[in-house]
């Protein structure tokens, strides 16, 4: 069980979401077993498989439509496995 889920909910900016994933790498420092879950709401920009290739340790959901960032994050909380999310 990981320590802490993370989810982040993704439309076309793929930029900020490495941003985002990097810094909560860089905030944990290898302190807490960290899970990141990327969900994307069918972006045309890329992200899903840039995302995927600069980090292949996240788990990646892809959306065949843009379902809203609710129903997205609901995606990943039913798989996150962490004591905090």
């Amino acid at each position: 069980m990981a320590d802490i889920s993370v989810v982040i909910v993704n439309y076309n900016v793929k930029d900020l979401a490495e941003n985002c994933i990097s810094s909560v790498y860089k905030a944990n420092n290898e302190k807490y077993d960290i899970e990141i879950f990327f969900v994307d709401n069918n972006s045309i920009d890329g992200s899903v498989e840039y995302i995927s290739e600069k980090f292949p340790g996240i788990n990646v959901i892809s959306n065949g439509r843009n379902i809203g960032f609710s129903k997205a994050n609901n995606i990943a909380l039913r798989k996150a496995k962490g004591k905090y999310i």
